[in-house]
């Protein structure tokens, strides 16, 4: 097992412990250095900085306060995480994560990009220790670490506070967040974790969450809609072919990314993609005399949606034929 510490915007975290229906979190680099400290499922618990530059916060200031179960690392645009993730960034708007990221990057550069890419390292069900029971730093924590560092329990001669960091994690994940929409199994699930030399906590589990589901179905339909061809990424949004709740899977295989007006329509019946991939149009969008001229000239044209080149993402054929045949709202 390895714990990794980041150390956070006093601000971001503050504001994600104020949130408490947020689930997962993008706890993002201002640049793009990379990530690979962690495999997905291993802890990774936050470090406030130094209070006195962020005051007003009743956070304290050098204490590990929360943490989240690595999910993984993408680098995008700020425009493209605010779409996939908002508040889960750790703000209120997509101007303040600009605005951030843009004054952590003035730092090290003169130029001023308007879209930056970042760094995303996304974790899954955050925890945050309650007012006034968060712990103090680790006690031979080098102020001269900036970003993170790891703790391995398993490497011979371990790093001087390993145990501390450890024991940290265990009083502090059982406030794991779980957003049980999305993750129904983990109803009545103890998460309680008596440290790693007992196993793995209860929510390492192979499946992705709501972000890496977008980003994914996203990249995979190279960031364009699958009816529309529209990339005007901030309205394309990730659907479920089959539902999770009535028996699909969080796989790209089971998704489409849609125009925002187009996944209203496939969640509600009047559109559908059958087993041969052939775009279907409701009647009942004419008959409730809607405006849906761009959807019947591309039925009439055979118009067939463009799958992902990779094989395991194209989509599940019997999660279609479901969608078709429950779904569609026929004549």
């Amino acid at each position: 097992m390895r714990i990794v510490v980041g150390v956070t915007d006093n601000r971001w975290a503050a504001f994600l412990r104020d949130h408490d229906h947020i689930t997962e979190a993008n706890f993002w680099q201002p640049s793009a250095h990379g990530f690979k400290a962690l495999s997905p499922g291993e802890p990774f618990l936050f470090k406030t900085k130094d209070p006195k530059k962020f005051k007003g916060l009743d956070i304290p200031g050098y204490h590990l306060v929360g943490g989240g179960f690595f999910d993984e690392y993408v680098e995008l645009r700020v425009s493209e995480a605010w779409t996939i993730w908002g508040p889960a960034n750790g703000v209120a708007s997509e101007p303040e994560l600009l605005s951030r990221a843009q004054a952590y990057r003035s730092r090290a550069t003169s130029l001023i990009d308007p879209d930056p890419t970042i760094g995303c390292v996304v974790l899954r069900n955050i925890f945050f220790a309650e007012r006034g029971g968060e712990l103090a730093e680790p006690p031979n924590w080098a102020r001269n670490i900036v970003t993170h560092t790891g703790y391995e329990s398993s490497e011979a001669g371990a790093r001087l506070d390993t145990e501390y960091v450890e024991d940290a994690f265990a009083a502090l994940q059982h406030r794991a967040r779980v957003d049980y929409a999305w993750e129904p199994d983990l109803r009545g699930v103890d998460l309680e974790w008596e440290g790693p030399r007992y196993g793995q906590p209860i929510l390492v589990r192979p499946r992705m969450g709501q972000g890496h589901f977008k980003h994914a179905v996203a990249a995979a339909y190279q960031h364009r809609c699958a009816v529309t061809r529209s990339a005007t990424f901030p309205s394309l949004e990730a659907a479920h072919i089959r539902p999770f709740a009535e028996g699909g899977e969080h796989a790209v295989s089971n998704g489409l990314l849609l125009r925002t007006d187009v996944h209203r329509l496939y969640d509600r019946g009047y559109l559908s993609v059958d087993a041969d991939l052939r775009l279907r149009v409701s009647p009942q969008l004419r008959d409730h005399g809607w405006n849906g001229t761009e959807f019947y000239d591309r039925e009439a044209a055979g118009f067939v949606i463009a799958e992902p080149s990779a094989a395991n993402h194209r989509p599940n054929r019997d999660a279609l034929a479901w969608h078709f045949e429950t779904r569609f709202r026929a004549a």
